[in-house]
């Protein structure tokens, strides 16, 4: 059911956003959806430089790669490297890539960012210039739930079975009868539209001018997809399994330039879409019709200048982006609690990441969606386009750097492009090179008196004078850095309950991700949620706390109170799936894991008694030590007990493990403080967990083990003691 919270077109953005990340990340340009193994391909990783297709050193993006990491102290042209002649056997064997620097078929979501975008401007600057306000939201969040239509949304429920379908019902429901009716109205035309230019037949009017502009951004942004795949020449180093299935869709990905029938295909949509009449001018076809559709013009052409459509000055990519009026004359310094900076911060975020992968099924445009979603669900009334603009640009700095994802993004690019304070913002949520500065920071935050509202410590007027710093650790976080590092972090923990068969490496084990949690990533949130929760005790212990100078009003009290009851929820969600792979790693069956949850979680059973019956009595040496000489657990060092770097000789290091399930304790004693320990939200949470357990035997454990545990489980009956009952 629908919030009970006005239906603002902010809310209706960021649901668009939603159900984009919930039905179609795993959707590829030319590919359509992929495989979950081509996904776990994708998943963000480390690779040797000699290990890469020496076909990719045969393209633009490819000797971009090789001219920074092998000519990084020369200013030298890549299109005059001969791969050829280095040897990269030797001198790419030692220099570790991200996998996100290399190009791969983009995410469909990027369609609707380029859509609503493009619409923007036409809302904005349209009708030369005068701006056409005809061309509502409504219509815009509707062209961007075009690829979704008819999908399952995967967000919807944990289990594929419950997952709702994005039908008519879902939308009228959650958007509107506006939005409703106006994704029926452009669904059918664009339909008839596409059928008309397939069989060669005349192209019916379209209903209004804005329906014929709308489906002219569609195409174009289509269009714009498929060309950076022709010119990243993406097909020809792909892999044997890869090529597999994308000759199961139609691809020859044999062909000197497979990508031209596709590219051709949708030329010849977008022009007889920019032929339709109402189709505005100035601020959409005019822009297009100069840089896309000339630049694929010429490559079709001549197949040889297909490079020429993406890289870092792309004629398809680039150009198309920094021309598109909201990039040309929106200033977001003017505007920067607005939902035009939403939409800017969107299209700075895709173009920015747009090879970027989570260490998950998701992409990363996905993931600041799915961010942008769940804000929307915990803070309801207290949600601001600031928040989902902030949730859209957090990764663009860390992630879209030079190391990362090539791009080479700065702050201070920030800075100029959306203004000091959102870049100042930007800059709490940019992890910094010392990594104990977001702890220090969160620390720091826990001992204020009360709490920064970004309004009053970033004057919005200061544009450039601003110095901003990743996470500056002499500087405590404001409540909107603070709202986003959580939510970030219940994302994060959402990822890697979803997807743990595609994490990579020690990814796959106890050992990081329980360091993660507890030292990592905890080392932040625990400062954080400790400093909320004093916070809320505050306002409800003093009569006179509104009237206090820096107090937080009420909706947004009530916001972080949701806040913290979502992120208690998936970290212990997360730690139940991290007790499953613990068990796994020391080959206990369904009723031994069902006792270490349950010793895990059970307050009544104090350190010295766990130690005694978990970490001396069923985590056994002698059946991990198995597991490590059969391969079942790569390194002893990759589960929790051990550390990192230990030898088979090596003695346990068990104080982490400890330390988390201290922290899953306290985790009790904040809900009751919150007064959230009621009988209903603590079975709803031990529901939670349970689907959390059938998900990861679905996924990981082996067939055999799978249904030895499921049966095992029914025997048991729903007698279960996990995190809920605390018994």
């Amino acid at each position: 059911m629908a919030r009970a919270y006005p239906l603002t077109d902010l809310v209706k953005l960021v649901r668009a956003y939603g159900v984009l990340a919930g039905t179609s990340d795993m959707e590829r340009v030319l590919a359509g959806t992929l495989s979950r193994e081509w996904i776990a391909k994708e998943v963000e990783h480390l690779v040797p430089l000699s290990s890469l297709p020496p076909k990719l050193f045969e393209t633009q993006r490819g000797r971009d790669l090789l001219a920074a990491e092998l000519f990084s102290k020369q200013d030298i042209d890549p299109e005059t490297i001969k791969p050829e002649n280095l040897s990269m056997r030797i001198a790419g064997s030692r220099r570790m890539i991200n996998t996100n620097r290399l190009p791969k078929l983009e995410p469909i979501i990027h369609q609707a960012v380029l859509a609503a975008n493009m619409l923007l401007g036409v809302r904005l600057y349209g009708s030369h210039g005068r701006g056409t306000r005809s061309m509502t939201h409504d219509l815009i969040v509707a062209t961007m739930l075009q690829d979704s239509y008819g999908k399952s949304h995967r967000y919807s429920a944990f289990s594929s079975h419950d997952h709702e379908i994005v039908d008519d019902t879902y939308i009228f429901t959650w958007f509107g009868d506006s939005v409703g009716k106006l994704v029926i109205a452009l669904a059918e035309y664009l339909a008839l539209f596409n059928e008309s230019v397939a069989g060669a037949l005349p192209v019916p009017e379209p209903p209004t001018p804005e329906i014929a502009t709308a489906v002219a951004a569609i195409q174009a942004s289509r269009l714009r997809l498929v060309a950076r795949a022709a010119g990243d020449q993406v097909i020809s180093f792909m892999d044997r399994e890869q090529r597999s299935e994308l000759e199961a869709v139609g691809i020859d990905c044999a062909a000197d330039f497979p990508e031209q029938p596709m590219l051709e295909q949708h030329y010849d949509l977008t022009l007889k879409a920019f032929k339709l009449p109402g189709v505005d001018h100035y601020a959409l076809r005019e822009p297009l019709r100069n840089t896309l559709l000339m630049a694929v013009r010429d490559a079709l052409d001549d197949p040889a200048k297909r490079e020429r459509l993406s890289g870092r000055r792309g004629k398809a990519v680039h150009e198309v982006h920094i021309n598109l009026p909201v990039m040309e004359y929106f200033v977001v310094s003017e505007a920067p609690n607005s939902i035009e900076a939403v939409h800017v911060a969107s299209l700075e975020m895709m173009r920015s990441l747009e090879k970027g992968r989570r260490k998950s099924l998701s992409s990363m445009a996905a993931h600041a969606f799915r961010i942008s979603a769940i804000a929307e669900r915990v803070l309801g009334r207290a949600l601001e386009p600031l928040i989902v603009t902030l949730a859209m640009l957090h990764d663009v700095v860390e992630d879209g750097s030079v190391r990362v994802t090539g791009y080479g993004h700065s702050l201070r690019k920030i800075q100029f492009r959306f203004g000091g304070p959102i870049a100042a913002m930007v800059s709490e949520l940019t992890d910094s090179t010392v990594h104990s500065a977001g702890a220090s920071k969160a620390n720091l935050t826990l001992q204020q008196p009360h709490l920064l509202l970004p309004q009053a410590q970033y004057n919005v007027g200061r544009f450039t004078d601003m110095t901003v710093k990743a996470t500056e650790a002499e500087v405590p976080y404001t409540l909107a850095g603070i709202v986003i590092k959580l939510l970030d972090t219940v994302v994060s923990l959402e990822e890697g309950i979803r997807d743990p068969e595609l994490m990579c490496g020690h990814w796959r084990h106890s050992g990081a991700r329980i360091y993660w949690a507890e030292r990592d990533r905890g080392a932040i949130v625990t400062p954080l949620l400790k400093r909320l929760l004093i916070e809320l005790k505050s306002s409800q212990a003093d009569p006179k706390y509104a009237t206090r100078p820096h107090h937080v009003n009420a909706v947004r009290l009530r916001a972080g109170s949701a806040i913290l009851e979502t992120v208690l929820m998936y970290q212990d969600m997360y730690a139940t799936q991290n007790l499953a792979i613990l068990a796994q790693e020391f080959s206990l069956d369904a009723v031994q894991r069902e006792t270490l949850i349950s010793l895990f979680y059970d307050r009544n059973v104090n350190q010295k008694q766990f130690e005694e019956r978990v970490l001396h009595g069923l985590l056994d040496d002698e059946k991990l030590r198995q597991n490590v000489e059969s391969g079942q657990v790569a390194h002893i060092g990759y589960t929790t007990l051990y550390a990192k770097n230990a030898k088979p000789d090596s003695s346990r290091s068990e104080q982490t493990f400890i330390e988390y399930r201290n922290s899953a304790l306290r985790r009790h004693r904040m809900r009751r403080d919150l007064g959230i320990d009621t009988t209903e939200k603590l079975t709803a949470l031990t529901l939670r967990q349970e689907q959390v357990l059938r998900m990861f035997d679905r996924t990981v454990w082996h067939e055999g083990e799978s249904g030895r545990v499921e049966k095992q489980r029914e025997l048991q009956g729903h007698g279960r003691r996990l995190a809920a009952t605390g018994s």
